[in-house]
């Protein structure tokens, strides 16, 4: 078991007549205290004492309380009677006092926390900062996690955040040294008047350190001797294979003097035989032939109880691996309403290890643990099995209408149909919808963009132009020699963007009268569009790839993004939408039948899925609506947002 240390560095305002804060760090000198209750650290504040109540000494009272309460039991679990502490100090201080508690408590790997009041706790692992606990007026919150080396964590009570803006804390974490840290942040907390409640403190784990684990030596009896029968056996544990090497020995052993007592009656009744009647030799052979049956089923026997013994390693190991996965999916179901990214992750990791064991093999304990993870999964994947609803049949503006392509300018989809050469609108309150354009000048289109009054056609000639108002039609944007593969068109901002498998985005201003000269919008180094299949644009510009991947860019630079928290990568995704209205993207991923939201952090959200997603051609979203639009051919689904 590995056993990991806390550095910490305390920020703690000056006290006053009527507030008084203080950090506490414990680490108990007694193995037994230190294996059950671990290394302790809380802040503590008080605030609305009476007059004439000295605030440092009832501090005092409260800190031993809280210390005698936690480790003074040691037969409960260390989270339940860190959270009873903290229930039993703020109930036998209540009406008095307002008090706020903020805790964590590390042992081994393992990190609890709880907070009685408003305060928070923050994590930050390999650069980013996120909250694992936030507290609520009235309750004990609790969390726990297994820790890494470098994690630097921070307890910090209201006061502490109303003075301190997030990034301020972030980059200050971000030093590496808590004292660096902590010497940051203590100037903006003195610095502000009435700084005595504010109180917090960082701490970083330092280690693993290995427990030692006793070695043994076999015994002489054990060591094979001299001239003895060697055997090696692979496929199979180390200890598995001492017992069947002594297995095989004594069987060999019992073989040979069993099959030399058998020779030598077998060669007496041989010589008397061939006195009396040498016809009766295959008596002698027939005698052979049962001694070798024997071996034979003695060999048998050894090998059924290697199995058996095999089948108890088994299950042995089945409950290894069901007491890990359950530690995970406890932790992870701690943690669905206080961090459900985190909780994901947990239980995908329990589902990682307990699939370790073959379905056919495993026991009715596995099989019942993993209904239950099913259970959590679904509630913290947000994964909907839908039926969407028709909202609209293209048929209506015209017979055998259908879309080829979508775009969305305000509550109004655009759609082109490359079949009747035609272009539709279609307002999203209303159901209204008209002919907007049509003709063969439209039977090389390919993508469609707007950006109202102007809708916009990429066609083999250009970009066509259409006016909704005036009804003027014109090509503002000739096909240039410099373009390769256009995969997609968007209009933002009253600019036109062109993604260019070969590697750069084309900007076209736009001024008045139409568009200026085209710009490479890209900065940097080159990049590799070549399996782009997409593109959306709010104040970044968003590239889906087919490989699954989101690129993200924003001012011609390329921005970091990782997607986190799938529980399966991408298959085949085809289409991405998002805007400036939308806090989310949304993918359609053709291969698993699904649109995946996730947040521009990168982090998954929820997932929608229907058989009949891989008619999708192109997707839109309104969470002002609460509503997802899909194009389908000749019909427009909607998917109710939940």
């Amino acid at each position: 078991m590995k056993k990991f240390l806390l550095e910490t560095a305390k920020i703690v305002g000056t006290t006053t007549d009527q507030a008084w804060s203080q950090v506490h760090t414990f680490s108990p000198t007694e193995e037994k205290k230190l294996a059950r209750r671990g290394q302790f650290l809380a802040v503590i504040s008080l605030s609305g004492l009476e007059e004439g109540i000295e605030t440092v000494t009832v501090g005092k009272e409260i800190l031993s309380r809280l210390h005698e309460e936690y480790y003074g039991h040691l037969e409960a679990k260390a989270i339940d009677q860190l959270k009873k502490a903290l229930e039993q100090v703020t109930r036998e201080t209540e009406g008095e006092v307002q008090i706020e508690i903020e805790a964590a408590v590390l042992i081994g790997e393992i990190i609890y926390f709880a907070v009685a009041g408003e305060g928070r706790i923050l994590v930050q692992r390999e650069g980013k900062t996120a909250t694992v606990l936030l507290g609520n007026k009235g309750e004990v919150e609790i969390a726990s996690g297994r820790v890494v080396k470098d994690d630097v964590f921070l307890l910090g009570n209201p006061r502490f955040f109303s003075f301190l803006a997030e990034g301020a804390i972030s980059a200050a974490l971000s030093m590496g040294s808590v004292n660096e840290a902590a010497e940051s942040l203590t100037p903006m907390v003195h610095g502000q008047e009435k700084d005595g409640i504010a109180a917090a403190v960082i701490s970083k784990i330092i280690g693993p350190k290995e427990e030692e684990v006793p070695t043994t030596t076999p015994s002489d009896k054990e060591q094979e001797k001299p001239g003895e029968s060697s055997f090696k056996v692979s496929g199979l544990k180390t200890g598995l294979k001492d017992k069947l090497t002594d297995w095989l020995k004594v069987g060999a052993k019992i073989g040979r003097g069993f099959l030399f007592k058998i020779e030598k009656k077998l060669k007496r009744r041989a010589i008397y035989l061939e006195k009396e009647n040498k016809e009766k030799e295959k008596t002698r052979r027939t005698l052979i032939t049962i001694a070798a049956i024997l071996l034979v089923l003695l060999m048998v026997s050894i090998v059924l109880g290697i199995r058996q013994r095999g089948r108890g390693q088994t299950s042995s190991g089945q409950n290894a691996i069901l007491q890990q996965a359950q530690i995970k999916k406890e932790e992870g179901e701690a943690l669905i309403d206080l961090n459900p990214i985190r909780a994901r992750q947990l239980l995908l990791e329990a589902r990682d290890l307990i699939d370790e064991i073959e379905p056919e093999e495993a026991n009715q304990a596995v099989l019942d643990f993993r209904e239950e993870l099913e259970a959590s999964l679904s509630l913290v994947m947000r994964e909907h099995e839908v039926e969407p609803k028709a909202f609209f049949e293209l048929g209506i503006i015209k017979d055998g209408a259908k879309g080829d392509d979508l775009a969305v300018s305000g509550k109004e989809l655009i759609l082109f149909d490359r079949g009747k050469q035609a272009i539709y609108s279609l307002e999203i309150d209303s159901k209204k919808s008209a002919i907007l354009a049509g003709g063969e000048n439209l039977a090389d289109g390919h993508q469609v963009a707007a950006f109202l009054p102007k809708i916009f056609l990429l066609t083999e000639r250009g970009i066509v132009q259409f006016d909704k108002e005036t009804k003027r039609e014109e090509l503002v944007i000739e096909t240039d020699e410099e373009w390769g593969e256009i995969v997609d068109l968007r209009a933002f901002g009253g600019n036109l963007y062109l993604l260019d498998k070969k590697g750069e985005i084309w900007k076209y201003p736009g001024i008045e009268g139409g568009f200026g000269a085209y710009r490479r919008w890209l900065q940097g180094s080159e990049v590799d569009f070549s399996n782009a299949v997409g593109m959306s644009i709010d104040a970044s510009v968003w590239i889906l790839k087919s490989n699954g991947s989101v690129l993200k860019y924003t001012q011609g630079l390329k921005d970091g993004f990782t997607i986190s928290g799938l529980d399966k990568s991408f298959s085949n995704p085809t289409a991405i939408f998002t805007d400036d209205d939308q806090e989310n993207l949304y993918i359609l991923d053709q291969g698993n039948s699904r649109v995946v939201v996730i947040n521009k952090s990168g982090e998954y959200y929820s997932q929608y899925r229907w058989e009949g997603m891989n008619q999708v051609t192109s997707l839109m979203a309104s969470e002002e609506e609460g509503k997802i639009f899909l194009l389908a051919g000749d019909k427009i689904y909607q998917i109710d947002l939940k």
